[in-house]
């Protein structure tokens, strides 16, 4: 989910509510309702887009937010705040490969660019010292392939084969750490 799909979503003012009844501990459809203040043909519908949306998780009665989800969203948009804010002062090999924290192009021919944007994904991405499995290793590469044309299990790879994570056990690490 990206902030963009999130605004999206909370744009409308049934999801809303309901979103906001279950971030305040609604979790039966009957406390939903409650809450929101809502008739059962709105929150219904409401819930049910919620869900397939990605932003509730539906149980055995009842709905609690997705949190992974929240997460990730605001995890995309702090890059992105971090990414504009570096563009005040930007590297000119990020530009044009790097927009809004997503990678929109990976330089294949220019070599100083291509290390350019593969290192401010892994200081952005990775902490030096810090060792991920692979599991981690793609999902915090996921933000910065919304969109844009490297999926993060290729760009692991190439993070891999230009020599910025090593690899060894299954565990991945930023090379040289």
């Amino acid at each position: 989910m990206t902030p963009d799909q999130l605004a999206i979503q909370l744009a409308d003012p049934d999801l809303r509510r309901v979103f906001s009844a279950v971030a305040l501990g609604a979790s039966t459809s009957s406390e939903i309702l409650t809450v929101s203040g809502l008739g059962a043909p709105q929150a219904a519908p409401a819930i049910g887009r919620l869900v397939r949306a990605g932003l509730l998780v539906q149980g055995r009665g009842s709905v609690t937010l997705d949190d992974a989800a929240l997460a990730a969203a605001g995890e995309t948009a702090a890059r992105r705040v971090a990414d504009e804010a570096a563009n005040d002062r930007p590297d000119p090999r990020l530009r044009g490969h790097i927009r809004g924290g997503v990678l929109v192009d990976l330089p294949e021919r220019d070599d100083d660019a291509r290390r350019a944007v593969l290192g401010h994904i892994t200081e952005s991405a990775f902490v030096t010292g810090d060792e991920y499995d692979e599991r981690t290793v793609t999902d915090r590469l996921q933000p910065w392939c919304e969109g844009g044309t490297l999926d993060a299990v290729s760009l692991r790879r190439a993070l891999v084969d230009d020599g910025l994570l090593a690899r060894g056990s299954g565990r991945y690490r930023i090379a040289g750490a």
